[in-house]
């Protein structure tokens, strides 16, 4: 499921249906409960992974995610 998925559903923009999951601002409580509804409803679950990258302020980390690291080409790149 997806976060737009989820805005849709509550009708909000998908940045306020962020702030209201996330509470990093202040949405008022009848949004808030719209959001996670909606969330709820469609079985919405956080990408732990999006959300450390969105968070690594300063941080030059580059995620990779590759089918086989055994591979030469893949662990060439794994590598740098």
């Amino acid at each position: 499921m997806t976060f737009a998925a989820v805005a849709r559903e509550a009708g909000v923009s998908p940045a306020t249906a962020s702030r209201a999951l996330n509470g990093t601002t202040r949405v008022r409580d009848g949004l808030r409960g719209r959001v996670r509804a909606a969330a709820d409803l469609l079985g919405y679950t956080p990408n732990a992974h999006a959300q450390a990258l969105a968070g690594a302020e300063g941080n030059r980390t580059v995620e990779l995610i590759c089918q086989d690291v055994g591979d030469p080409y893949f662990a060439g790149i794994a590598g740098g």
